[in-house]
């Protein structure tokens, strides 16, 4: 009984699908292809598309930002690791040079108090 049930189903189905498109032409003043249905799709489509296309001009556009500000901040980047590093330096070499003149007085003064 059941596969009996499904069989006539689908057959009443597909008899009711072959005459859909006829009753709705009949009934229906206007072409199949300017119903309110098809109007939708076709700009909820068109306006798809055009979104697609301007989703793809900005992340092009923000690409291109993104590398060029990559390559001024790899350069600014360069550019701050050298004048600190030199910055750096000279700091290390006056400070041994400091040192240097601190150890000296340092064992001069020491010197100094151990001969009197």
């Amino acid at each position: 009984m059941s596969i009996r049930f499904h069989t006539s189903s689908a057959l009443l189905l597909l008899a009711g699908l072959s005459l859909a498109p006829a009753a709705m032409a009949a009934d229906a003043p206007e072409k199949p292809c300017e119903t309110d249905l098809c109007r939708s799709v076709r700009q909820s489509w068109s306006s798809v598309k055009h979104g697609t296309t301007d989703a793809a001009q900005w992340t092009k556009k923000e690409t291109v930002k993104g590398w060029d500000a990559t390559k001024k901040g790899a350069t600014k980047a360069a550019k701050w690791t050298g004048k600190t590093g030199e910055k750096g330096w000279n700091a290390t070499k006056n400070g041994t040079k400091e040192a240097a003149h601190d150890t000296v007085n340092w064992t001069k003064k020491t010197a100094h108090d151990i001969a009197q």
